[in-house]
């Protein structure tokens, strides 16, 4: 996957951590209304960028419509095998 990929993963994940901080302690307007839509495109970019991938399995295409984590779980999925690695 490019890094282009993974910095939209890493934004997904990372946004959507923050909205639910946010919702669960001082929930300030202002955090729900740059992280809402930053996390909206994020989640649109890791699924755009995951289906017109071509050497995307049809696994990793689906995970990617996962919200929230499907960034990191294509990513997880794309990742190649480590050496010694358990299964």
């Amino acid at each position: 996957m490019s890094v282009f990929f993974r910095v939209a993963a890493v934004v997904e994940c990372v946004s959507l951590v923050a909205l639910l901080v946010n919702l669960a302690t001082v929930h300030l307007p202002v955090i729900t209304s740059l992280g809402g839509p930053t996390h909206g495109l994020a989640y649109l970019v890791v699924v755009v960028v995951a289906l017109r991938d071509p050497a995307a399995s049809r696994a990793a295409k689906a995970r990617a419509f996962v919200p929230g984590i499907g960034g990191m779980l294509v990513l997880r999925a794309a990742a190649p095998a480590r050496p010694g690695a358990r299964a």
